[in-house]
């Protein structure tokens, strides 16, 4: 696809994911993988759904009502008269990963899953268990992350529409868990000082000029635009690609703890320099179209 600088929309706002990946519902609430519900008791009803769907209720007489996230966050959502002590979040390995007090007559409880100083989860299906006393009730979910790159546009000046190097990067989660961006950076920008991909221990500028920090988080269902303080299609004249009806072809990675997403795109760059500032070596170009191309996709 190309994207012109013409084309309008609120680049301030949390967007929901765009209709060609829509999800079957709205919202992030998702009951993701639900194997079913049973007591210590005895077994309970129990529902059946297809991995990474969208939306799916407990039976009728369990204790969950529903199951969200909050940027990162499993928020579980308990019955008005339910007797639960504790919540456990049993990992894909059969340890504990995270547990939470319930607070006598709390219907609504948060589990942090993501964090950004390690320790968040693995993709992999959980037990979510809720102890009441002596017995329990548990049901199983899909926690999967799917981070895909939406779209790439151009960043344009806001005072004369000419381009100012940087681009904005949309990312959007239509999986079944949160995650997190990290980082943003670019394989074969024509600028040398374009933001890079962190390879290994590798240090680099992992902060963004948008979103803010808390709006890094991902839940499932949703996307936001990224942008990067530092310039990509910055072009001087010993480069092998000009401003006068030229292409370059890079790549963008997101990064995520959950894996690297690399999308290749194409740069159509015209109207030669944007010359508000003659006396510098390099230059963005007045206007940038940008095509995705094939071969975009995981690479963890």
């Amino acid at each position: 696809m190309i994207r012109e600088h013409s084309e309008s929309h609120d680049r301030n706002s949390e967007r929901w994911i765009s209709r060609r990946r829509l999800l079957a519902s709205s919202g992030t609430a998702l009951l993701a993988g639900v194997a079913g519900c049973s007591g210590t008791d005895g077994p309970g009803n129990q529902t059946e759904s297809p991995t990474g769907s969208s939306s799916t209720s407990p039976s009728t007489d369990s204790v969950f009502e529903e199951i969200s996230f909050a940027g990162p966050n499993l928020v579980v959502t308990l019955a008005d008269d339910h007797d639960v002590d504790q919540l456990n979040l049993i990992g894909p390995d059969g340890t504990t990963f995270e547990q939470s007090t319930v607070t006598q007559g709390a219907t609504r409880v948060e589990i942090q899953i993501v964090f950004k100083t390690g320790g968040t989860y693995s993709v992999g299906e959980y037990e979510l268990v809720a102890v009441s006393g002596e017995t329990s009730e548990s049901m199983s979910l899909e926690i999967r992350p799917d981070i895909q790159i939406a779209d790439v546009e151009p960043e344009f000046d806001e005072d004369d529409g000419y381009s100012s190097g940087r681009l904005f990067v949309t990312v959007e989660n239509i999986g079944t868990g949160p995650s997190w961006v990290y980082n943003i950076g670019f394989r074969n920008a024509p600028y040398r000082n374009a933001p890079e991909v962190i390879e290994g221990d590798g240090v680099a500028d992992t902060t963004f000029e948008r979103p803010e920090a808390s709006e890094e988080f991902l839940s499932p269902g949703t996307e936001r635009e990224f942008l990067k303080q530092r310039g990509v299609l910055v072009i001087d004249d010993n480069d092998d690609v000009s401003c006068e009806s030229d292409t370059a072809e890079l790549t963008v990675v997101v990064q995520t703890p959950h894996g690297d997403i690399e999308q290749p795109i194409r740069a159509e760059l015209s109207g030669g320099y944007h010359i508000d500032d003659q006396g510098a070596i390099q230059h963005p170009c007045k206007d940038v179209q940008i095509e995705l191309l094939d071969g975009g996709g995981e690479n963890a």
